[in-house]
């Protein structure tokens, strides 16, 4: 009797995308070595894989967005010792790409529409693993890293500027690979997907198919006058605004008469810190309470036990407050002169007249984020 034992091999392609935290313009960005190039690094691609598995002919695809060039607008010179003036550049994403591995020598390619080999349109497997993909907005379309740029070096922009981009810059890609090592890009790709037959897309940060990973993290921009809309300063990253928050007491106690019916109880001082704001600007922070009680309401509960509770209301700078509702505050300024008092109120009196006497508490937490 012949036995067959068969061996099963399990192999998995995965690819991690991170934008850069701020978009900046600088001279010289990433592995281009002349001082004269100038860029902006937009993200990273990390893609591992194990055993059993191989990145074929890797590729971008769902390039639409990047059908025409990205004209970048701000002061430049047009001639040595010029004036700056208000002008426009055509700037191009670059891929730049490590297939023997990082660090070492990189494959630079202009990143086309509807879709745009990352290594070469001919058959090629990646031998890196990882396997590194870095993306940049660069003035030059060159894809030699030592390339000396003759229109307009970094010399021509202006130093510690901001520079905007178009309102609809918002290029989202996917990340492609054939199913075979002979296969080539030309021959895989149809219009910015892949044929199901020759390719495949692979899953990026959890996701998978055509437009699945945004190349700029909106939030990135470094502008300090348009913080939301498209733009980079030329220079080092500006110090964006950040927040911190702090209250007052740890814990208090307090008698519930004094938060029964309309009473209201002041229990705490918030206090919303804002740095590198500018003076007088108003700045938003959303601020969200909850309780550990379970309930979909604030409650007291008994500290010995048993399953009395009481409601209560919660006021936040003398509005009342849902619970685990976000609540805008849109009138910050830089500084520490951002105070609200937070108070307890609504208790029933016939609820607690029934209970037993005793402790009741409530652990109330505070989150700020970004609205």
């Amino acid at each position: 009797m012949l036995l067959l034992f068969p061996t099963l091999l399990f192999g998995a392609i995965t690819a991690v995308y991170t934008p850069e935290p701020y978009l900046v313009l600088q001279a010289k960005p990433g592995p281009f070595t002349s001082d004269m190039t100038f860029g902006a690094k937009l993200g990273t691609l990390i893609v591992t894989t194990t055993d059993g598995d191989k990145i074929y002919a890797p590729t971008w695809g769902s390039t639409d967005e990047v059908s025409n060039d990205v004209i970048l607008s701000g002061l430049m010179r047009s001639y040595l010792g010029g004036p700056f003036k208000e002008d426009t550049h055509k700037f191009h994403i670059m891929s730049v790409a490590y297939p023997e591995g990082y660090p070492g020598t990189p494959t630079i390619r202009v990143v086309q529409s509807p879709h745009s080999p990352i290594v070469s349109w001919f058959p090629n497997t990646v031998n890196a693993n990882p396997f590194r993909v870095e993306l940049y907005l660069m003035s030059t379309n060159s894809t030699n890293q030592h390339t000396i740029p003759v229109w307009r070096p970094a010399s021509y922009f202006h130093l510690n500027t901001a520079y905007t981009l178009p309102a609809t810059f918002n290029p989202i890609f996917s990340f492609i690979s054939a199913n075979d090592p002979w296969m080539n890009v030309g021959w895989m790709m149809d219009n910015g997907e892949p044929d199901p037959s020759h390719g495949s897309y692979v899953s990026v940060n959890g996701v998978a198919g055509p437009n699945s990973t945004p190349i700029v993290d909106p939030t990135a921009y470094t502008d300090p006058d348009n913080p939301g809309q498209p733009g980079m300063t030329y220079g080092d990253p500006p110090q964006m605004v950040s927040y911190s928050v702090s209250l007052t007491n740890q814990s208090i106690s307090f008698n519930l008469a004094d938060a029964i019916g309309t009473n209201r109880k002041d229990v705490n001082t918030m206090t919303i810190i804002v740095a590198n704001g500018k003076v007088g600007t108003n700045y938003s922070q959303q601020v969200i309470f909850t309780d550990t009680s379970g309930f979909s309401n604030f409650r007291l509960l008994p500290e010995q036990g048993g399953s009395a509770s009481i409601p209560f209301n919660l006021f936040f700078g003398g509005t009342q407050v849902p619970k685990g509702t976000p609540i805008l505050w849109n009138t910050l300024q830089n500084g520490s002169n951002n105070i609200k008092t937070i108070q307890i109120g609504g208790i029933d009196q016939n609820a607690i007249d029934s209970l037993a006497s005793g402790t009741y508490s409530a652990t109330i937490s505070v989150e700020i984020q970004n609205p």
